[in-house]
């Protein structure tokens, strides 16, 4: 079984003779915790899992930073995911690539892989990454807005675009060469 997106970052007390699975069972323990009976109750209400929920908010952790983007960033995802458009999230290119480059070189957008969101459609097969709580309220609570397209600038200012046009605009002004 594969436990990224469910082993919740936390300040964990391990004790001395305490076996590998111990120690899992009481963070996954925690984790299920976390998960309120409300945030529960939400994720039934949008007909979802809570293992679609936990992979959104797992990719929403590796892209952007502040609450505000993260739930401007779950929006996006939610409005690509209704329109049948691949997600195209860098993040998981790292993930199959095992790289932390923000510049996610095009041949790698083309490896076949059930995580690449560049070449398949809907979510990755699996949670990328361990999400705080920050990025799981986020993927239960997303904000509506008319954005399609997003990128983080170098010093790390989130840009949103409606259109692919604006979306091309903001490469060329935020991610020219010069820029890194």
């Amino acid at each position: 079984m594969n436990l990224e997106g469910y082993l919740f970052p936390d300040t964990y007390e391990v004790y001395e003779g305490e076996s590998g699975d111990e120690i899992i069972k009481n963070i996954l323990s925690n984790f299920d915790k976390k998960i309120t009976p409300d945030m529960r109750e939400e994720i039934v209400v949008q007909k979802k899992s809570i293992f679609e929920i936990i992979t959104i908010a797992s990719l929403i952790e590796k892209e952007v930073k502040t609450l505000n983007d993260k739930k401007i960033v779950s929006g996006i995802i939610q409005n690509r995911l209704r329109l049948g458009m691949p997600l195209q999230i860098d993040a998981t290119i790292n993930y199959i690539t095992n790289k932390s480059d923000p510049r996610v070189a095009i041949k790698d957008t083309k490896i076949d892989s059930p995580y690449n969101t560049y070449k398949y459609t809907g979510l990755p097969k699996a949670p990328i990454s361990n999400p705080g709580m920050d990025s799981i309220l986020a993927a239960i609570y997303p904000k509506a807005s008319p954005y399609l397209f997003y990128l983080s600038s170098p010093g790390g200012k989130v840009i949103f675009s409606k259109t692919l046009a604006e979306h091309n605009l903001a490469i060329a002004k935020y991610l020219r060469p010069q820029n890194y």
